[in-house]
């Protein structure tokens, strides 16, 4: 494994060769983030330095922090850290409003286009970024948006089909490819691909952390949109699994959603749609927060970007406290300490990480 740094235009300004930690924390709803502590000799390549690249990985990290200390007793440490490049998708916001009906992966393409790539105007086009193949799937939604960052938009846009995007590098053609996908299913239930099983009885798990909180959780939402009064356009969503699930209800004003404007015509039908989608996505912010962390053994019997990788829908059983369940594979964090590695993995939905409680981890 070797790190190279890159300016701004992607011109490789050095390597580095030797390195203390790194924590690389990929992650399937949002942009992964990255720490990697150097020899004090590396602080001047990484403090002007603006993407680390990484030679056996497609993601690149792009440099947001950089810091260099002198203990007392004369020790020097320096690090870099920040976010994937997805993270450059927030750079610019949805404006003018975009408004349009088709699949996640079409829309998300769309927006890419017309914000990233090829803006109306030349100043907020981001370089070097280019659309990948289309990889197709997903059901027809509708979306209209002003004012939201691109790649946050379209990362919760996209989670309502369980599906994700990314920023794939290539260190040969300096290019950024945007591509939408999603994880393959790889549960016992399914005959399409191998199976990815976790589990103590096949001591593929060193250790399991279960969390479920359902403090927030509501599951059935009023979208109000335009209108005033009685004549007010109001779309209800339930995402229940059945009548007798306990019924808990969620307010979401949509005014900003216009059905006729300048720039937009919907017909009755396809304003209830864009409303629906809206509180489809208001809802995800209020789901059931369940996950199952474990140390994986990366030595046991299934081998990490083989057999499982990020995104994948995967079986998961725990016997000691009877824990069965089919969950996707939403983060991965590999930490690598001297010849030391740690694969953890965490399976089902968690709140947003905090990046600065994580990439201020103190190293030992």
């Amino acid at each position: 494994m070797q790190f190279i740094i890159l300016d701004k235009d992607f011109q490789t300004t050095g390597s580095i060769g030797v390195f203390n930690t790194l924590l690389w924390y990929r992650r399937y709803y949002s942009p992964g983030i990255f720490e990697l502590h150097v020899p004090a000799g590396y602080f001047d390549l990484i403090n002007s330095g603006r993407y680390l690249y990484r030679n056996d990985r497609t993601e690149l990290g792009v440099i947001r922090e950089v810091n260099f200390m002198r203990g007392e007793k004369g020790e020097k440490t320096a690090y870099c850290k920040g976010y994937f490049a997805e993270h450059l998708l927030n750079n610019n916001v949805i404006c003018p409003t975009f408004s349009r009906a088709g699949t996640p992966e079409t829309l998300a393409r769309a927006v890419v286009e017309q914000y990233i790539i090829n803006p109306a105007s030349a100043a907020r086009k981001i370089r070097n970024i280019r659309l990948g193949a289309v990889r197709g799937g997903g059901s027809s939604i509708t979306l209209q948006n002003t004012g939201d960052h691109v790649g946050d938009r379209l990362y919760d846009t996209l989670k309502t089909q369980e599906m994700s995007q990314r920023l794939v590098f290539d260190y040969l053609e300096n290019s950024l490819t945007y591509e939408v996908w999603q994880g393959l299913d790889r549960r016992d239930s399914q005959d399409k691909n191998s199976w990815a099983i976790f589990s103590d009885s096949f001591r593929n798990i060193k250790n399991a952390q279960y969390d479920r909180d359902e403090s927030d959780h509501r599951n059935f939402a009023y979208v109000a949109g335009e209108g005033e009064g009685s004549a007010r356009e109001i779309v209800e969503v339930d995402i229940r699994q059945g009548p007798d699930e306990e019924r808990r209800e969620l307010w979401v004003d949509a005014r900003d959603l216009q059905q006729h404007s300048d720039t937009v015509n919907y017909t009755d039908a396809q304003y209830r749609d864009l409303l629906f989608q809206r509180g489809l996505e208001k809802l995800a912010d209020y789901a059931v927060l369940e996950k199952v962390d474990s140390d994986v053994d990366p030595a046991a019997n299934l081998v990490y970007g083989t057999d499982f990788d990020l995104g994948d829908l995967c079986t998961y059983r725990y016997s000691d406290v009877n824990i069965e369940c089919s969950k996707r594979i939403t983060e991965i964090q590999e930490v690598f300490e001297g010849a030391r590695r740690t694969l953890s993995v965490i399976f089902g939905t968690d709140s947003a990480t905090d990046f600065k409680k994580i990439i201020r981890k103190e190293t030992t």
